[in-house]
């Protein structure tokens, strides 16, 4: 099992966008202990599927940027934090006027 994000577009001609976050395992040992730490409020929340509106993307980005800043000071994280910036660059290339949801599971 993993945790991912997918996002559909309001075009039906456009297929959804799935971007992988972590495993299940990575998820539960890695993220989740930092989130609460940091007192995230989305992080927490990826593993109950929770819908994203558009206008609470910059809170989850922003959550994004807190937990790669906390997990930076490790090498054994490089990966993890490797994960981070290309979710992160996935969103900057998203027009967020063409999508309708933003599904987290």
């Amino acid at each position: 099992m993993s945790v991912a994000i997918l996002i559909k577009f309001k075009s039906t001609d456009r297929a959804p966008l799935y971007i992988p976050v972590a495993t299940q395992g990575e998820y539960h040992g890695v993220w989740l202990p930092a989130a609460e730490k940091l007192g995230l409020k989305w992080v927490p929340l990826f593993e109950d599927g929770p819908v994203v509106d558009a206008s609470d993307l910059p809170a989850l980005l922003d959550e994004f940027r807190q937990l790669r800043d906390a997990l930076a000071g490790s090498p054994k994280n490089d990966a993890i934090l490797e994960h981070i910036d290309s979710i992160l660059e996935e969103f900057s290339r998203l027009d967020l006027t063409e999508v309708s949801r933003i599904a987290i599971g």
